[in-house]
């Protein structure tokens, strides 16, 4: 049996609970002393996203000219700062005004409202520890996005509904939320002149020659004791952050200012010819003038700063992480698909008492007698999630029952079109003291192919076994078309 764990993005572990940043409104867990930065084997693991650079196109003297002021908050597809309620940071950022942006973008639709809005609190409780008390980086809900998508506010019944405890139920809104969808996660480096030029023709153009650009997000500490732009020089009397501290905190860059200045060394002048930290290069460390203008969702949200945003420079963006740099000296962005039509899906309600204790995988084989798949995949959520709560958070019985659903789609490029297989849901429990308890009350597929075909496996109430794994599965033929390559160069 080979598992092929889809939840992993480029081959990097999103660990979650890495970047944290604690809420004023709820208990830190007991010996909890301060805000946690990312660990270093995180740092190892998630430096290696796919390096997003300058096309050559945008480079040399026939580029063409960008302008010196970019401002996607004015944008329609940029979603009206708001305060986060906890310590959502990396969802919020990341989510709600990053994904949001890059989504509604694609589809060309307006992020004013609730029915255009993603909630930042679907993919932070999948992580959360189950009580709200920890953050969650936003590469963990990057993925959990491009695996199985994310829910409207409007479907998810408001940006907080629910709290810190509640995963969503119901298999409607999982397939509504499988249209929402990202294809891929790159990081910006801004160490260089031409990673702080590659981010701002993102913010201008996307890199790719449209109208409109795109945002980005990125990790550092909460801003606070911020300066103010000196008189006489672009935007004075704004807001600005000149230099960072540890990573606990995810932010939001909707553009940027070239012209605005901070003299870092004191002469009397804004430069960037000129060598101010005598390290005897002349590069972006040395610059005084230009930066990102970002938005934050902590401190007040729009009573942060300047109506919830404040300015950076970019020099703070390049120097060394720790010596007053951004994390990684990296911006992250996002692509977002404007349609995702899953073709087959999993239809899955499950009972238990103490959902940290099990996960769920998926599985396929061509043997349509077979007890055991051929290929396994794993999902970022479901998976030993959640604390030691009833499947949906609440403490009523009816919260032991989660209904919910998973794209199978990519099984089916494990199989072929017209190829008779049988469709494996799993359930492990890893349960030593015995908490657990529970059921598999259905499990069914959801065949899109030609219509909608649900194809029930027939077996119901299925006792999930003790510390084992409980299988049920579901014979069925999928015809679709496969995806066909028209030429063979890029």
């Amino acid at each position: 049996m080979i598992r092929i764990p889809t939840w992993i993005l480029v081959g990097v572990l999103l660990v979650q609970g890495q970047l944290m940043l604690y809420s004023q409104k709820e208990s830190p867990p007991m010996g909890y002393n301060g805000l946690t930065p990312l660990s270093e084997s995180d740092s190892i693991q998630l430096v290696n996203l796919p390096l997003l650079t300058l096309p050559n196109w945008l480079k040399g003297p026939d580029a063409p000219t960008l302008p010196h002021i970019v401002d996607n908050s004015l944008q329609m597809y940029w979603r009206p700062v708001f305060a986060q309620v906890g310590y959502e940071c990396g969802q919020a950022a990341g989510i709600s005004l990053g994904f949001n942006y890059a989504i509604n973008r694609e589809r060309d639709l307006p992020s004013n409202i609730p029915q255009n809005q993603y909630t930042a609190h679907f993919t932070w409780n999948w992580g959360n520890g189950g009580n709200g008390w920890y953050g969650v980086s936003y590469f963990h809900s990057f993925e959990i996005v491009r695996v199985l998508g994310t829910p409207t506010v409007d479907v998810y019944g408001g940006m907080t509904a629910g709290g810190g405890q509640r995963w969503m139920t119901g298999y409607d809104n999982y397939y509504h939320s499988m249209h929402n969808r990202i294809s891929e996660v790159y990081k910006i480096d801004l160490s260089t002149e031409e990673g702080i030029h590659t981010l701002r023709n993102w913010l201008h153009n996307n890199l790719d020659g449209s109208p409109v650009g795109g945002v980005a997000n990125f990790y550092t500490n909460a801003p606070y004791g911020m300066q103010t732009l000196p008189p006489g020089t672009p935007e004075a009397g704004k807001y600005v952050v000149t230099s960072w501290s540890s990573a606990n905190h995810a932010l939001t860059i909707s553009g940027y200012h070239d012209s605005i200045r901070w003299d870092y060394n004191n002469d009397g002048q804004y430069t960037n010819d000129l060598d101010i930290n005598n390290d005897g290069v002349v590069d972006v460390k040395d610059w005084e003038i230009g930066g990102f203008r970002f938005a934050n969702t902590y401190s007040g949200g729009p009573s942060f700063g300047n109506n919830g945003f404040s300015y950076m420079t970019y020099r703070s963006c390049a120097v060394p992480y720790g010596s007053g740099g951004i994390w990684d000296n990296a911006a992250h962005v996002v692509y977002a698909k404007a349609n995702t039509e899953p073709l087959l899906t999993a239809k899955i309600t499950i009972e238990y008492n103490c959902r940290n204790r099990i996960r769920v995988l998926m599985g396929v084989t061509t043997d349509t007698t077979s007890t055991t798949p051929d290929f396994v995949i794993g999902f970022p959520i479901l998976d030993y999630q959640g604390g030691c709560l009833f499947m949906q958070g609440g403490t009523n019985e009816a919260d032991k029952i989660l209904e919910f659903g998973l794209d199978l789609t990519p099984l089916l490029n494990l199989i072929g079109s017209g190829t008779p297989a049988r469709y494996f849901l799993l359930v492990d429990e890893k349960d030593p003291e015995g908490w657990g308890s529970g059921q598999i009350i259905s499990y069914a597929l959801m065949d899109y192919t030609n219509g909608v075909v649900e194809v029930s496996s027939g077996q119901s109430n299925v006792p999930i076994n003790q510390n084992a794994q409980t299988k049920l599965w579901v014979n069925h033929n999928v015809v679709f078309t496969p995806v066909n390559i028209t030429s063979d160069t890029l």
